[in-house]
Parts: structure tokens; C-alpha cells; sequence
């Protein structure tokens, strides 16, 4: 999610990388255009990007966006419904708002098969090939 969040070029002069390949190299200094995984700064900026999305989106998403406000957890979203059809329209509505932000989602969890049945299996189920080969190389 990190890499998705585009920091404001105004911004950007305070994430810069210097970096060198040997002792005597020239520096080289590269500036840092989204959000960089392991900063202090990271969970805050990718929870407040959520919620700058939700509240961008709070009138043609309410639902999705009180979710995203109310049961977010740094980039995971925990929630739920009652049944089965306000799951699946709230997995719509949820995944329509965070496109708009250039967010995809992955790593679906539900006790219902049946609410998974309709996403690509990438979406949620890790490949164990994919797993396996890596492993090897």
C-alpha cells in the first residue's frame, strides 16, 4: 500500500537517499516520490490517506467509508455484516471506494466461501507454487 501513497512534490526534498556504490564514488541523491515502507512516518500517512479517501468518497460510499473509519487497523480493514447479501454489497461499495484511490485489495478473509467464490483466487489465497519456487531460487 505504501508505494501507491505519492508524496506532494513540495514534500518530496525531505525524503531524499543518498547514495554511493563504492568509497569513492560520486554521491547520488534520489528523492523518494511515495511513501517509503519502514519510515516512522508510514502507518500514519497510509491511515490517514484511508481516511482522506473515505471522506473524499463519504457521499456516494457512507457505508464503505464509516468501515474504513471505524474498523481499519493500519492497512487492514476488519469488519463485517449480518448477512450474507449486505457482505457482499458492502465487499463492492468497499472495493469501488479505495479504486477511486488507486487501491486494490487482497488477502480476503471470510468464514463464507460464498463470498469469496467471486474473487480471482490471487485475490486471497497465497500460490503455494509461487511459494515453492521462490523458496528454491
Amino acid at each position: 500500500m505504501y508505494r501507491k501513497i505519492l508524496i506532494d512534490t513540495n514534500q518530496r526534498d525531505l525524503q531524499r537517499i543518498m547514495w554511493k556504490t563504492s568509497a569513492d564514488a560520486p554521491v547520488k541523491t534520489y528523492k523518494q516520490a511515495t511513501v517509503t515502507y519502514g519510515t516512522v512516518s508510514a502507518p500514519f500517512l497510509a491511515t490517514r490517506t484511508l481516511k482522506a479517501s473515505a471522506d473524499e468518497e463519504k457521499a456516494e460510499f457512507s457505508d464503505a467509508a464509516d468501515v474504513i473509519c471505524n474498523d481499519s487497523y493500519m492497512d487492514d480493514i476488519l469488519s463485517g455484516e449480518s448477512t450474507l447479501e449486505g457482505a457482499k454489497k458492502l465487499q463492492t461499495r468497499f472495493s469501488q471506494l479505495l479504486l477511486r484511490g488507486g487501491f486494490g485489495l487482497h488477502k480476503w478473509v471470510s468464514n463464507s466461501p460464498e463470498l469469496l467464490k467471486d474473487l480471482s483466487a490471487s485475490s486471497y489465497v497465497f500460490d503455494k507454487e509461487f511459494r515453492d519456487a521462490a523458496v528454491k531460487t
